[in-house]
């Protein structure tokens, strides 16, 4: 897939939102909250109202993430407590309202001329609450956010979607479709979408970036585990990232950076497997293109040479 084309259509939409919705799909696992979590934080850092919606609950074994707390299961909490008014045009002469102890009373002010109104003509409803954009993520398809898509079909319907995610069975619903099939993460895919956005690589960041990824590809034990998934990996350390069970840096941010790939590397087709069974083939180089990292590091005995991305020759010893 063309990264770049996306990117420029995310950057469009993004300039004009200010509230943003991420949903992911039910029966939740690292994959998913890890790169949902990574995401919300790197909106947030742009300045953005964000909310993060699952319609499962986090279990125990995902409590780690950092961002976890702010996983919402039901979009009514967002949802918008509409009083209508039967209304004939320039009937309504001002319209305040007041707080008396733990009331808040609305006040519509009938022009001279018009008939009062009367209990009989309000109404009362409920509407999906704002979102000027959505971002799924690793869903599939829509049916997979349950209650989230059931009982908010109108908003929806009528938000741009951006679908992020690595499912070669994905259902490209979304206005812009970043779907990375050579991706064994939806982790992966994110922190691309991160790095080309100019999000600051932050420890939060790239802890939930990590876990994800170990999670997401069994410690990297699974059959389909991608170049991509160690890159991402070797970044987020470097950046300070932590495995859960032990101690997280806190403080500094560093920016992303973009590595350049040396003239001449090779690329290799893998075949992996995905949830359909099939086996695809893997377009990307070892080393995915545009991947970027910390520039700090706490040490420079941390420092990655300068030529790690070049093939390494070992020799054998001639003491054989």
């Amino acid at each position: 897939m063309d990264y770049q084309t996306e990117i420029t259509k995310v950057k469009d939409l993004l300039a004009k939102a200010k509230d943003i919705l991420i949903v992911t799909h039910e029966n939740p696992n690292d994959d998913s909250v890890g790169a949902s979590l990574a995401l919300y934080l790197g909106l947030v850092s742009l300045g953005k109202k964000v909310t993060v919606a699952c319609p499962d609950a986090m279990t125990v074994g995902l409590s780690n993430y950092v961002g976890v707390n702010k996983v919402i299961s039901d979009l009514s909490a967002k949802k918008n407590f509409i009083i209508s008014l039967d209304y004939v045009d320039g009937s309504i002469e001002k319209v305040s309202y007041n707080i008396e102890g733990d009331k808040f009373n609305l006040v519509v002010e009938p022009r001279v001329g018009f008939e009062t109104f009367s209990q009989e003509k309000v109404h009362y409803s409920y509407a999906s609450g704002s979102a000027d954009l959505i971002f799924a993520v690793n869903t599939i398809h829509l049916g997979g956010l349950k209650k989230l898509y059931e009982g908010n079909k109108d908003l929806f319907a009528g938000k741009q979607i951006i679908n992020v995610d690595r499912h070669p069975n994905n259902a490209q619903y979304g206005a812009v479709n970043i779907v990375d099939v050579a991706a064994s993460t939806t982790a992966e895919v994110v922190a691309r979408v991160l790095s080309m956005l100019g999000v600051k690589l932050t420890v939060d960041i790239a802890t939930n970036l990590l876990n994800a990824v170990y999670g997401g590809t069994v410690n990297f034990t699974s059959q389909n585990v991608s170049s991509g998934a160690f890159d991402v990996a070797s970044v987020a350390i470097k950046a300070g990232g932590k495995r859960f069970g032990s101690s997280v840096p806190s403080g500094e941010e560093r920016p992303f950076q973009e590595v350049v790939v040396p003239q001449g590397t090779e690329t290799m087709t893998l075949q992996h497997s995905d949830d359909d069974g099939h086996n695809h083939p893997h377009p990307h180089p070892v080393v995915a293109e545009g991947l970027q990292q910390g520039v700090q590091s706490p040490s420079p005995t941390t420092q990655t040479p300068p030529d790690w991305l070049k093939p390494k020759i070992f020799k054998s010893s001639n003491l054989l």
